[in-house]
């Protein structure tokens, strides 16, 4: 009696786990969602999208999606011209691409931090002496506390969302330009190796990059005694915080991929990937 109750009680265990595993994979089986798409845009947004579209896809087998990093206004004019869906900026839109018919939703908070090489002593510029330094009229540490030691100025290319951004930030309050005596670099990361291995290099990056600086010794500095900080990116008492965006060619239709993925970055499961990107989530 007793071997009898123990087999049945082994089938019935069995046939839990069967039904469990048949239901997990019922749901994942119930998504309608299908096709190949290709999103693209600001390398800032990247991270984040990277890591969303590897989950969104588990969720939805179906569906292929691929991401690629050419700068927010790149980005946009790919939307523009239908050759991406979804486009990643880490800028305000500008009016042109409104007018188009491009519509943003923000999908994530950052920061730009400004980073030096790990021999500046500095640890706080005003808003004044970086305008400073990135017009040019300051070229050497010295006149903002530091050593006798040339600034070499590391910025980013005119398609990127962050060199956008920080224009209009720092140096557009003032007219000024940057300075034409720059090393340029296409992306966060770049940036963050070239700040990393150039004594005197001074360059900005966004929230999600700062450890690469710091991993290699270098470091954020607080801007008017401010630190660039998840805190201080939610109150906007850090200068330069500024909300990263997904955007679309007209509203995302109810049911498509597009709206979909957003939908799944601004969900609980969305806030923990964009937390783990480096970023500050928008819920």
């Amino acid at each position: 009696m007793k071997k009898t109750i123990v087999v049945i009680a082994a089938l019935v265990a069995g046939a839990l786990v069967f039904a469990g595993g048949s239901k997990d994979s019922a749901t994942a089986s119930k998504s309608t969602l299908s096709g190949t798409y290709t999103f693209g845009g600001s390398t800032t947004v990247q991270p984040i999208a990277n890591a969303a579209i590897e989950q969104f896809v588990k969720a939805n087998p179906n569906v292929k999606i691929s991401y690629e990093g050419l700068g927010s206004s790149t980005g946009l004019k790919q939307l523009l011209a239908k050759t991406v869906t979804l486009a990643g900026s880490s800028r305000d839109l500008k009016q042109s691409e409104l007018d188009g018919g491009c519509v943003p939703v923000v999908v994530a908070r950052d920061s730009i931090a400004v980073v030096v090489n790990k021999d500046i002593p500095v640890a706080n510029l005003t808003t004044d002496q970086l305008t400073a330094i990135y017009s040019g009229a300051v070229t050497n540490w010295k006149e903002v506390g530091g050593p006798n030691e040339p600034i070499v100025v590391v910025n980013r290319d005119e398609t990127s969302g962050t060199y956008g951004t920080f224009k209009e930030l720092v140096l557009d309050p003032k007219k000024l330009e940057f300075t034409k005596n720059a090393i340029v670099s296409k992306e966060n990361g770049e940036v963050a190796a070239k700040v990393a291995t150039t004594p005197g290099a001074i360059g900005y990056v966004g929230l999600g990059f700062v450890s690469e600086i710091t991993k290699a010794g270098g470091k954020a500095l607080s801007l008017n005694g401010v630190m660039p900080t998840v805190a201080t990116t939610l109150d906007a008492s850090y200068p330069l915080s500024r909300n990263l965006y997904m955007a679309t060619l007209g509203a995302a239709a109810e049911g498509s991929v597009e709206k979909a993925f957003m939908d799944y970055i601004l969900s609980p499961r969305g806030a923990v990937i964009v937390k783990e990107a480096g970023f500050v989530p928008v819920k």
